[in-house]
């Protein structure tokens, strides 16, 4: 979502009157995006600024097929990255801390594994959640998306788990949860607005817990 706001408030600015629907923008940046090439890996992205460049054709694309290629501008580009590495853009649920506080006490290290920007580890650190995790996979680091089993395979060897077990706790079925389930170990769905999306679902994090620390051997 955050992807099309920012590219319908880039609209805004350059061509005021530009009439592009909020359902359009969605439709237009739900591919071609690097995150979009889950089925691949992409080292020709293999810094911060090679991503960023295309993330920046992308928009370049959209804004011309939509009649408005002088949003694409460098200056607006420039504005497009910043906007999107802003924390306070970012909300943080509330039960995400009170849930890590207690998994960690509880003996469980969590990871985040995500398909995000690059600077993903500074994103969690201006967040202040740094100190809950023991480690951050990114997408935008390793070259590959989920569901791509290669981020996954980065994320088991970060994990530490040894053999114990492993749960992967995410807000999309397919991409999240399934495949860690294909890898031998367990998920959980959250924040999902269908019922039945997924064979263990929570509200949140907390629920989400509860869940695993009650299919958890003591």
């Amino acid at each position: 979502m955050m992807w099309s706001e920012v590219a319908i408030r880039l609209l805004d600015r350059s061509a005021p009157r530009h009439g592009v629907e909020r359902a359009e923008m969605d439709r237009q940046v739900s591919a071609g995006m690097p995150w979009h090439r889950h089925d691949h890996a992409h080292p020709d992205l293999s810094s911060s600024e090679l991503w960023w460049g295309a993330v920046h054709r992308r928009y370049g694309e959209i804004f011309s097929e939509l009649g408005h290629p002088e949003a694409a501008n460098p200056e607006a580009m420039a504005t497009l990255r910043s906007d999107i590495l802003d924390p306070s853009g970012y909300r943080v649920f509330d039960d995400v801390v009170p849930a890590l506080t207690r998994a960690r006490a509880g003996g469980w290290r969590s990871l985040i594994v995500s398909n995000h920007v690059p600077e993903l580890e500074t994103l969690v650190a201006d967040l202040g959640l740094t100190g809950l995790f023991e480690g951050i996979v990114g997408s935008g680091v390793v070259g590959y998306e989920k569901p791509h089993r290669r981020l996954f395979d980065v994320a088991q060897r970060l994990s530490g788990a040894g053999c114990g077990p492993i749960w992967m706790i995410g807000d999309n079925a397919s991409a999240d949860c399934a495949p860690v389930c294909a890898m031998g170990h367990k998920a959980v769905l959250i924040r999902s607005p269908i019922a039945g999306a997924f064979e263990r679902q929570a509200d949140d994090l907390v629920q989400a817990l509860d869940l695993i620390e009650a299919a958890s051997p003591r």
